[in-house]
């Protein structure tokens, strides 16, 4: 996967999916498996490889397979899949439990106990050698109903358990964070759009769901408001992460006053966002419009911090724009893997993979799942950083030098005590040098041309696995450095999340960004890029660009798109004006007359025919009347 370029569509190979409808999805490992599906409901298990990005169809060495259905879900259940449910070619609910062995590519259907209803729409999550189901569609002789239960289906005994009393859903997610699953939005019984979030604790029975957000706090909060039920949740670093179709900013003004609730929507607003995963032909892009042209769903991803429940919109939604994007999913990339002795080399990376057609016409049949947009989840701010593995007790040794036996004398012929055991232990780089037999490890004295405090950095890591909260910016560029020439992986990622989290701004964004290109830190180099736009009056007015050398200054100009505008709050009436934090998309290209700008935020091409050839143009939001102006530079 780091192979492929993140961040712009990817068109797959092989044996493509063309025309699914509702297919199920089971990441496993590198690969991503895709059973049954509508429109021409099939009962064909295919798998995506994610590095090389090519379909294949996944042929069974013995028994028979599911049938025919679509609206089911297929779960990972150690090396294997446990597919349920869903409504087959003759749109009758199914309520059948098939395994599939990745091992021995074989279907088994064992009998279960206790027989529960048949039913398509649901969710479903393995834990603790269990299956839990939640809700779904269902119907009897008289009528069709929501489920308002949770079943559990013990997958050692195969004997299933009803447990009722929970909120009636159909078409939401569910994903599990730790022994936590987390049930959001769908339909209620009703047949509304809800975007309220429950929580169910796994570990014991009764298994009782537990309302984490309801539907008005969303929208309210963060003016989100999910226009059509059928969406994907995923969990990336104890945050919950959801992409679907939602009000386009265009439209919240007018959401807000006309007082549409966040946890139901009309029938029109669920129609207009439906073509994104109809099986007929459409004009597709990635927003639908009202009659008066005006946008009024996108394709949108939300992140949920489970800690203050508040919920974020991803500034990724120009990938989006073009296209219909059917399925989205995260997994875990091991980089720069190392041997089994040598943690240190190795850093964990999430990457978001969305799969759609990014044509803008799209016939019937066409191909739901035939491009794929991978998105490092660090461009997010989102570093996979695991506890620490060493007990901070640890680093009192570090400053004992009753107990030392080698000495690290930095840069400036200051001496430090430290323990070999430790650091051969602890430090690749260390233990090679010792085993090799070199005059260092001979003499038990190693030269590290670094200043002092950034070699205590590195060795308090070293010693506690930890990284000190209050080290200055400047320190932590230069760790990064080390780290990086180290191969100490875990360690410039956490240098790295330090950097975003606490230490970005004005004065130190320039810095940032040349240690980010220099150790090949696309996140974080992407964050503070992100950071320099949003900001992009006040680091002009700095040094900051004025000091950087001269390749970093080339690839931050590089990273700058020929369209790109810089939108602020508000007009700014005169140059003496205070700046006004504004959100920037990036700076305008030098014009000649006349020119066209073109606005990513806004979607609208803009005429100019001033004769100044280096402005930059500042695009308003101003509530009353939106105004352009010009200032020169």
């Amino acid at each position: 996967m780091s192979a492929l370029k993140s961040g712009k569509p990817i068109c797959t190979t092989g044996k493509n999916l063309a025309g699914l409808w509702r297919p199920s999805f089971v990441k496993v490992n590198h690969q991503l498996f895709v059973f049954g599906g509508g429109g021409n409901v099939t009962d064909n298990l295919h798998a995506l490889d994610l590095y090389t990005m090519r379909w294949d169809a996944v042929q069974a060495l013995k028994g028979k397979a599911p049938s025919k259905r679509y609206g089911h879900t297929a779960t990972r259940w150690n090396d294997s899949i446990v597919i349920f449910g869903g409504c087959n070619e003759f749109q009758e609910y199914c309520n059948d439990v098939y395994i599939f062995n990745l091992h021995t590519l074989t279907w088994t259907s064992p009998e279960v106990s206790n027989i529960v209803p048949a039913r398509y729409l649901h969710s479903a999550m393995a834990y603790d050698d269990k299956l839990f189901v939640y809700g779904g569609f269902a119907k009897s002789m008289e009528c069709t109903y929501v489920l308002d239960e949770l079943n559990v289906l013990d997958l050692q005994t195969m004997i299933w358990t009803k447990y009722q009393d929970v909120p009636p859903r159909y078409n939401h997610s569910a994903t599990l964070i730790g022994q936590k699953m987390y049930i959001y939005g769908g339909k209620d019984e009703h047949g509304s759009t809800v975007s309220d979030l429950y929580m169910i604790n796994l570990l014991v029975p009764p298994y009782t769901p537990h309302l984490v957000l309801s539907g008005e706090q969303s929208s309210t909060s963060s003016k989100m408001v999910l226009l059509k039920s059928q969406h994907f949740c995923d969990a990336v670093c104890g945050k919950l992460l959801v992409f679907g179709r939602y009000l386009s900013k265009n439209q919240e003004t007018n959401h807000s006053s006309s007082g549409i609730s966040g946890s139901s929507n009309s029938s029109n607003s669920s129609s207009s966002s439906s073509s994104s995963s109809s099986g007929s032909g459409s004009s597709s892009s990635g927003s639908s419009s009202s009659g008066n042209g005006i946008p009024e769903a996108s394709y949108s991803l939300w992140m949920l911090d489970l800690d203050t429940l508040e919920w974020e919109r991803q500034e990724c939604n120009i990938h989006f724009e073009v296209g219909g994007w059917n399925y989205f999913t995260a997994f875990k990339e091991q980089m720069m893997p190392g041997t089994e002795d040598d943690d240190q080399s190795v850093a964990t990376v999430n990457s978001l993979l969305f799969l759609g057609n990014t044509d803008t016409y799209r016939p019937q049949g066409y191909d739901h799942f035939r491009d794929a947009l991978i998105i490092n989840s660090e461009t997010l701010g989102l570093y996979d950083i695991g506890p620490p593995c060493c007990l901070n007790q640890l680093s009192r040794l570090l400053t004992n030098p009753e107990l030392s036996d080698f000495v690290i004398v930095v840069s400036g012929g200051q001496e430090i005590q430290v323990h070999q055991v430790i650091l051969i232990t602890r430090w690749p780089h260390f233990r090679n040098m010792y085993n090799s037999g070199m005059t260092e490890a001979l003499e038990r004295r190693l030269e590290i041309p670094e200043p002092y405090e950034v070699v205590m950095v590195l060795l308090k890591y070293l010693y506690s696995d930890r990284l000190d909260e209050t080290e200055s910016w400047d320190v932590l560029c230069q760790v990064l450095v080390v780290a990086n020439m180290y191969l100490l992986s875990r360690l410039k990622k956490m240098c790295c999340e330090q950097l975003y989290r606490r230490h970005m701004s004005v004065e130190s964004c320039g810095a940032i960004f040349e240690k980010a290109i220099l150790t090949d830190e696309v996140g974080l180099k992407m964050l503070t890029l992100d950071f320099i736009f949003r900001n992009y009056g006040s680091v002009l007015k700095s040094s900051t660009l004025m000091h950087m050398p001269l390749l970093v200054h080339q690839e931050f100009l590089e990273a700058i798109p020929d369209e790109a505008v810089l939108d602020i709050g508000q007009m700014r009436a005169s140059n003496t004006t205070k700046p006004i934090g504004g959100k920037a998309s990036g700076l305008s290209k030098t014009y000649s007359t006349p020119s066209l700008a073109y606005s990513s935020s806004d979607n609208i091409y803009h005429t100019q025919t001033y004769t100044s050839v280096n402005i930059v143009r500042v695009s308003t939001d101003n509530p009353v009347g939106a105004t352009d102006v010009i200032i020169g530079i």
